[in-house]
């Protein structure tokens, strides 16, 4: 396998054996001019950039790298990146990937450093525009990376592919990161920035000084998801099928279940509809599925996802639910392949939900950032705890699921092909504990609803991530309270009776503040 080599500082020609080399110095200048020529001519599959400063690299780790079903491996993390650019906490303050596993772990990151970084050829060619405009190479690194992870470039950061170094602080110039925004960001989010950042005047400033910075959308589009013929897979499945009340989408689950060409060695299904209601499963109407069943009279969801993660004999549970359908015969078989086209720990199916407004379908893969009808290993989520009891009975119990998976260095992957409905069942569920009373697009079509940060949501922001990224979280929601489809009238009707329902908002949602807190005070001193 040939990897090419771009030395910074001071070139190692001699001591590398894998493909050609180049020395260039290290600044944004040399790198848009030089590297656009070296991978136009480049017959390599990877390219190594490298300081010099940092020694020499392991080649036989590097080698085993270029080994691997991942587009970039980086040391970005241990490099001094970790939380940067601080613009993304002012527009995706609560992104998945805006969260940093531990340095000393192997992780998902887009935060990556050309001081050492091994990306593959082909993928570089895709982003070869995104590295221009900027002062500073840590900046140019960061919107390589961000511009890669959005268009379902795999990233990895690996701390043993940087030695030993001191810690770093990295400051990025702020006509860096307005650069940055201008390349990422609508004009909305730009106006958000200039607002909510500190020092308007001086933000005004950059903003009207990056005015021919061109925006570069991005989406995935550099692995295609269509499989034309699945390849033969291994691994065990449980499927986890907790119900509450729900019979009827879940026997038509049962049966699309035993359809399948990859079997479940077993479905799981707690039962916490009321005892007096409960209905019999006939097993023998499902043949080929092994159905194991516990009623539970205490209710929760957590409850029962913890009850079957701990009861599952497989080596991958499938957290399926009990109102999904159209599974299609190749549904556990599709998930599998992605699983180990990537070496990946979980992957995330393409829901579609039913009754709402249909969205074009992207075919291609990406990093994850969701966590909805999805595939894991059992030992992942077993690492890690489980369900955070703490989420019963309401939301954002999957998405604090997802947060400490991606916190334990879990490679996640979406896989837009694998499609299954989701029915939105209008009873059941987080329903019958009033927690989806108004959802986010209930609001948006209504002039005297408003999705309020509900306690779990309040919750998971503080536990997982800084003080501004939950002020900014916290902002964004109560803003988007302003937001309804239609005319004029309805939207100034809108922020009528939201200024007329703000004190009873402000009320509730500063008894939640409080509520969380105790328990991160109380989690903190146990």
């Amino acid at each position: 396998m040939r990897i090419d080599a771009v030395w910074f500082n001071e070139a190692q020609t001699d001591s590398w054996e894998f493909g050609s080399s180049y020395t260039i110095a290290y600044s944004p200048d040399a790198l848009a001019d030089v590297i656009p020529r070296i991978v136009d001519g480049a017959t390599a599959e990877w390219l190594l950039f490298w300081d010099s400063k940092l020694g020499s690299p392991d080649l036989a780790l590097i080698k085993e790298l270029a080994g691997k079903p991942v587009d970039v491996w980086h040391g970005g993390l241990k490099l001094g990146l970790g939380g940067l650019p601080q613009v993304l906490d002012y527009i995706d303050p609560a992104w998945l990937y805006n969260k940093d596993a531990p340095v000393n772990i192997i992780s998902s990151s887009f935060r990556l450093s050309l001081q050492a970084c091994l990306i593959r050829t082909d993928i570089l060619k895709c982003v070869l525009n995104n590295l221009v405009g900027f002062q500073s190479m840590e900046m140019t690194g960061l919107a390589l990376g961000y511009s890669l992870i959005k268009k379902g470039g795999i990233i990895r950061y690996h701390p043993d592919l940087v030695p030993s170094v001191k810690s770093t602080v990295v400051h990025l110039p702020r006509l860096d990161e307005w650069v940055f925004l201008r390349k990422f960001f609508s004009l909305k989010w730009q106006l958000w920035v200039m607002f909510n950042m500190p020092g308007l005047l001086l933000n005004y400033k950059y903003w009207r000084s990056t005015k021919s910075v061109a925006y570069l959308p991005c989406k995935p589009s550099i692995h295609s998801s269509i499989e034309e013929t699945l390849p033969e897979v291994e691994g065990t499945v449980s499927v986890l099928a907790p119900t509450l009340d729900r019979y009827p989408y879940l026997e038509r689950e049962l049966e699309q279940l035993s359809l399948q060409k990859h079997l479940p060695i077993e479905v799981l299904i707690t039962d916490q509809t009321d005892a007096d209601r409960r209905h019999e499963i006939d097993t023998a109407l499902y043949p080929g599925i092994n159905i194991r069943y516990f009623p539970q009279n205490e209710k929760g969801q957590c409850i029962a996802w913890n009850k079957m993660l701990e009861e599952a004999k497989g080596e991958y549970v499938l957290f399926l639910g009990d109102d999904a359908d159209n599974i299609q015969p190749w549904f556990i078989q599709k998930l599998l392949s992605t699983i180990q086209r990537f070496d990946a720990d979980m992957v995330a199916s393409n829901v579609i939900e039913l009754r709402m407004p249909t969205r074009p379908v992207n075919q291609y893969f990406y990093m994850s950032d969701t966590f909805p009808i999805t595939l894991i290993k059992t030992e992942v989520v077993r690492r890690v705890g489980n369900m955070d009891m703490f989420f019963n009975r309401n939301i954002r119990a999957d998405y604090d699921l997802a947060l400490r998976c991606h916190e334990s260095g879990a490679l996640m992957i979406f896989d837009s092909s694998a499609l299954i409905d989701h029915h939105r069942a209008p009873s059941g569920g987080l329903r019958a504990h009033k927690a989806r009373v108004v959802t986010n697009a209930i609001s948006r079509q209504s002039i005297s609803k408003f999705a309020e940060p509900a306690l779990s949501e309040i919750f998971l922001v503080k536990k997982h991530f800084n003080a501004l990224q939950y002020k900014m979280f916290i902002r964004i929601k109560f803003f988007n309270q302003l937001s309804i489809k239609g005319n004029g009238l309805r939207k100034i009707a809108r922020i009528l009776m939201f200024g007329a329902k703000l004190p009873g908002i402000i009320r509730r949602y500063k008894a939640n503040v409080k509520l969380a807190e105790q328990e991160l005070n109380r989690r903190a001193s146990s």
